[in-house]
């Protein structure tokens, strides 16, 4: 987003837990992160998403939706209150379609998440960028600071925005964004209080962190 005078707008970076968020079976979609994408689309700010975030996200999209395993609790509870008479059989067979129902449209759902990603790869407002020499080296830097507990993916997703963000930074955004959703990225703790040492790399990179989508607070 191009303000003038080789100034940019905003960069915002999202990561795996948005991607998800996106391509969930229709019902389970987030608004909110919807939202951030056509507004995105609109020109309204950039946004940026590491490629390994890809990856990770049809994995966890297809074991986290599997539709039996949201349904099972449910169709036990009904097979239970019909043959204790809490409910008549014409209640629970109607319960049971509806079981059928929604395991059919989400296993077709399911079934569509490498066309899903593909589809949201061809996001004009989107930008996909892979890993480069520089954020696999500032990967095994940072992997080294003593007291910093990541696994190796949140190091390489953290390595990333941070490398990806110096460089927006050099050619004119003017604010950094991220929105992140995992606990173990976010520079606070339950209780909010500072974690240091990823708050100084965020800092470093002159990046701004929060914790959900809402376009109102970026700012």
């Amino acid at each position: 987003m191009e303000l003038g005078n080789g100034v940019k707008g905003q960069a915002v970076f999202v990561e795996t837990n948005w991607v998800v968020d996106v391509i969930a079976p229709a019902h389970l979609q987030s608004l909110k992160s919807v939202q951030l994408l056509e507004q995105a689309n609109a020109g309204c700010f950039d946004l940026y998403l590491p490629a390994i975030c890809l990856i990770e996200a049809r994995e966890t999209v297809l074991r986290r939706f599997a539709p039996r395993s949201r349904s099972d609790d449910f169709r036990k509870f009904v097979k239970w209150a019909r043959n204790q008479g809490r409910i008549t059989v014409e209640d629970a067979g109607a319960a049971f379609r509806v079981f059928d129902q929604f395991d059919g449209l989400v296993t077709h759902q399911l079934a569509e998440t490498p066309e899903r990603l593909a589809n949201l790869a061809e996001n004009p407002g989107l930008t996909i960028f892979s890993l480069s020499e520089a954020m696999l080296k500032r990967q095994v830097e940072i992997g080294a600071i003593d007291g910093l507990f990541l696994k190796p993916y949140d190091l390489a997703v953290l390595a990333a925005i941070l490398v990806q963000a110096e460089h927006l930074r050099s050619v004119g955004y003017s604010q950094v964004v991220f929105c992140e959703l995992d606990s173990d990225l976010q520079p606070w703790n339950k209780a909010g209080d500072r974690k240091s040492i990823l708050s100084d790399l965020y800092d470093d990179s002159k990046i701004l962190v929060q914790g959900d989508f809402l376009l109102e607070r970026i700012e």
